[in-house]
C-alpha cells in the first residue's frame, strides 16, 4: 500500500507539470503489490489498491483509477503513458477472461464467457493503450477529471505479462466549455469544508485552493 500511494503523490505532481507543459513525472509501482491466483485453469493477477478491467471475453487485468483536480475551464482529451521501466512477469499465464456483473441476489449458476477469440488467438499486447481519460465532471464547482491506467499488459498467444513499474504520463488538456453550474457565494467555514472533501478524492489536493472555482 505505501508503493501505491507513493504512486499516488507522483502523479499529483505530474497534474502541476502537465498544466505547464514541462517533463512528464513517473508513475512508480512496484511488483510486490502484485497478487496471483487461479481459477480452475485460468490465472487471476491482482494490483493492490486497483480496479479491474470491464470488457467481457477480455483479458481481465488490473485497471488503476485516479481523480484529479484540473484548472477551471480544461477538459482532458488524451493521457500518454510512456512506460521507462518494464519487467516480464516470470512464467506463463492464462489469463481469466472478465465475466459479466452479476446481482447478489441472482443465487443460479452463470453461463461463463469463453475468451474473445480475436484477443486471445493474437499476440498483440493487451490492452494496447496503458491510460484515458475515464470522464470529468464538477464536484462543488472544482473540476475533476478521471484517469484511467492500465499498468500491465497480456500478450494472450505467448500467454505472457509484461508489468510497466514506471510510466511517464502526460495529459493533454485544452479549454473547454464543461457545462458546469456557476457557484454561488460560500462562507469560508463552508469553501474550508469544501475544499477538505475535494482534497479527499483527488491525487493533487496542494491544487485544491488555486483551481478553486470563482464564486459569483
Amino acid at each position: 500500500m505505501r508503493n501505491l500511494m507513493r504512486a499516488f503523490c507522483v502523479v499529483a505532481l505530474a497534474v502541476l507539470q502537465a498544466c505547464a507543459g514541462d517533463q512528464p513525472v513517473t508513475l512508480d509501482l512496484s511488483s510486490r503489490e502484485l497478487t496471483f491466483s487461479k481459477s480452475g485453469s485460468y490465472d487471476l493477477v491482482v494490483l493492490e489498491g486497483a480496479a479491474m478491467t470491464t470488457v467481457v471475453g477480455a483479458p481481465s487485468l488490473p485497471a488503476m483509477a485516479v481523480n484529479v483536480v484540473v484548472p477551471q475551464g480544461m477538459r482532458v482529451s488524451a493521457v500518454t503513458c510512456n512506460p521507462t521501466t518494464t519487467e516480464d512477469v516470470a512464467g506463463t499465464f492464462l489469463i481469466m477472461p472478465v465475466q459479466p456483473p452479476r446481482p447478489l441476489s441472482d443465487a443460479g449458476t452463470p453461463a461463463f464467457v469463453p475468451p474473445d477469440a480475436a484477443i486471445y488467438n493474437s499476440d498483440a499486447p493487451y490492452p494496447a493503450e496503458l491510460g484515458r481519460p475515464a470522464g470529468q465532471n464538477s464536484m462543488f464547482g472544482y473540476n475533476v477529471a478521471s484517469l484511467i491506467v492500465y499498468p500491465l499488459q497480456y500478450s494472450p498467444r505467448s500467454r505472457t505479462l509484461r508489468f510497466h513499474q514506471k510510466l511517464n504520463l502526460d495529459l493533454a488538456m485544452g479549454p473547454a466549455d464543461l457545462g458546469y453550474l456557476p457557484v454561488g457565494q460560500r462562507s469560508r467555514e463552508r469553501r474550508e469544508a469544501i475544499e477538505d472533501d475535494v482534497r479527499s478524492v483527488v491525487v493533487n489536493p496542494d491544487d485544491v485552493s488555486r483551481f478553486a472555482p470563482k464564486e459569483q
